[in-house]
């Protein structure tokens, strides 16, 4: 639909993202009626509108849910898409607010009176959020995984909506209480992790965050399906090829159409919860991982991983510090010359950085 978000202010997680407004443009006459808005509303749940279809500004106010879901965030946005999903039905709602007789925001009692006297059903938020986590993946298999001279048990999960596959390699007892067990949560890149691709600093964290966990004897991996920030490995090579022209991995997102970052990890925290997982020190330097793990109720306390930079990928790692916010404990300006290191190096400056 090419709706842009309108400005918030505050803190963007607890907010509902508000899109301009529109009207439908064919079949409405001023857009304000019940009539032509009901139009409008088809019009924006109907898969073969056209952003050509809209006029904009209008009377109806679009809103896009996360795309966790009431597991990423619990409104009423949320809620709504995820009822459409729970029944098999197209992923768009309309959500009215209730009002009470003094025109406020109808609660409780009054909310059941009306639902007993409509004789129609009446649930929470809370309600669709319990059932999202008892319905959000399944365990399908256990099995030993030799790995670097020792052996973790490799849980692997299935997500029920999409089919993709979770990993969680854990060593260890992870139900000592302390301290809290490593924890690695790693998006997977296949030309990284396996290639050794130069373009990022994957397989360096991969590695690093494999061995501290092997070190202490105890942690663990949990490996994502979350290929090129989650737009998938076809994806991220068209970016690739953006980038060969100049742009950065944010801008050849931008260019393509995708987000810039598309992960979310809903299901990577009920993936903890069903491990036992209530406290780990989080291996990463990226701030949306901490704040996904704390919305979800792990106590966390953040350790730095850090890698060698290369000739091939500090581009990329300041453009994950300037628009991801991810906290370096150093990283050369891009004038510096930098040299390739192996795994060795790797492990040698994080070995620094904690002592």
């Amino acid at each position: 639909m090419r709706l842009p978000l309108l400005e918030t202010t505050g803190n963007p997680l607890h907010g509902t993202a508000f899109t301009a407004s529109v009207d439908a443009r064919y079949g409405t006459t001023t857009g304000i009626s019940a009539r032509d808005r009901a139009i409008t509303i088809r019009a924006l749940v109907d898969p073969t509108t056209q952003p050509a279809d809209l006029a904009r500004p209008g009377h109806v106010f679009p809103l896009r849910a996360r795309p966790g879901g009431t597991l990423e965030r619990r409104g009423h946005t949320e809620a709504a898409v995820d009822l459409m999903q729970i029944a098999g039905l197209e992923l768009g709602a309309i959500i009215c607010e209730v009002l009470d007789s003094d025109g406020e925001a109808a609660r409780g009692e009054t909310l059941e009176e009306m639902a007993n006297s409509w004789q129609i059903g009446m649930i929470t938020v809370e309600d669709i959020v319990r059932y999202r986590q008892q319905h959000c993946v399944s365990k399908v298999s256990e099995v030993a995984l030799p790995l670097l001279d020792t052996t973790f048990q490799l849980h692997h999960y299935r997500e029920f909506d999409t089919g993709r596959d979770y990993l969680a390699l854990v060593l260890g007892d992870l139900d000592e209480d302390t301290p809290p067990p490593l924890l690695r949560l790693h998006s997977a890149c296949a030309t990284g992790d396996i290639f050794g691709s130069q373009r990022c600093d994957c397989q360096a964290q991969l590695h690093i965050a494999l061995r501290a966990i092997i070190a202490e004897g105890r942690g663990m991996l949990l490996y994502l399906p979350q290929e090129g920030r989650g737009i998938g490995l076809s994806g991220k090579l068209q970016a690739y090829r953006l980038q060969e022209q100049g742009y950065d991995t944010v801008e050849a997102n931008e260019r393509l159409g995708y987000p810039v970052d598309a992960r979310t990890y809903t299901s990577a925290v009920e993936i903890l919860h069903t491990l036992g997982i209530t406290a780990a020190r989080v291996m990463t330097n990226n701030p949306a991982k901490l704040s996904a793990l704390q919305e979800g109720g792990i106590t966390i306390e953040r350790v730095p991983l850090e890698t060698i930079p290369t000739a091939e990928n500090i581009t990329y790692l300041h453009t994950k510090r300037q628009h991801f916010g991810h906290m370096f404990f150093s990283l050369p300006t891009l004038n510096t010359a930098v040299k390739k290191e192996g795994m060795n190096d790797d492990l040698a400056l994080y070995t620094t950085a904690h002592e």
